[in-house]
């Protein structure tokens, strides 16, 4: 198959059974290594660089119109998405704070509209920090937040969803708020303080 790399056409020896992670496995191999990683990610058109890569896996490679890749410094690339995640974080948790508001008015179905949107904000700023973690180019485990590794502070997120999936199920809406304003809001909040943290801690 053909693909974009850098900027430069190239072709890929593959088996017609090959899926897009065989593609980007090959890839890698070719072009990453110490300090080098794929920086950009363009799958037909659309721009997967920070998505989750596990529902594209078995694409099968008939099915990749078009594929560009772009390679370059992981660290550098870490500190720039450091910025738009805090900015991303800071709009994540004013929506929170809304769906929790419109949770107690019993306006159901726009809060759950809403709701069903800001999980896929929470899964992709949960992918990507943990990306930067990878590449920042300074150990985030050094990196203290409240007396603690800041990474450990991530583990919290499961126990907080696991919870409100159980409150999604049983039809609360008042605990639904309740988790969301004080668990999720406070934990975006910490985060939001910890990428502030690897930022300063990456500029030396």
């Amino acid at each position: 198959m053909n693909l974009l790399i850098d900027g430069e056409l190239q072709t890929l020896d593959l088996t017609p059974e090959s899926n897009f992670g065989d593609v980007m496995k090959t890839v890698s191999a070719l072009k990453t290594g110490a300090g080098i990683g794929l920086t950009t990610v363009c799958l037909n058109g659309e721009d997967i660089t920070g998505s989750d890569w596990t529902r594209y896996a078995s694409l099968a490679v008939a099915e990749i119109q078009a594929l560009e890749v772009n390679t370059g410094k992981t660290a550098t690339l870490a500190q720039e998405l450091l910025e738009s995640l805090d900015d991303f974080a800071g709009r994540l948790i004013g929506e929170l704070n809304r769906i929790a508001e419109l949770f107690r008015m019993g306006d159901l179905q726009k809060a759950t509209e809403l709701y069903s949107r800001a999980l896929d904000g929470v899964q992709l700023l949960s992918h990507t920090t943990g990306m930067v973690e990878r590449n920042l180019g300074v150990s985030p485990a050094l990196i203290q937040f409240s007396g603690k590794p800041s990474p450990e502070h991530f583990r919290k997120l499961t126990p907080i969803l696991d919870d409100l999936m159980t409150a999604q199920q049983k039809g609360d809406a008042v605990l639904l708020a309740d988790l969301i304003e004080y668990e999720l809001v406070p934990l975006f909040e910490d985060h939001q303080q910890i990428l502030r943290l690897w930022r300063e801690a990456s500029r030396g």
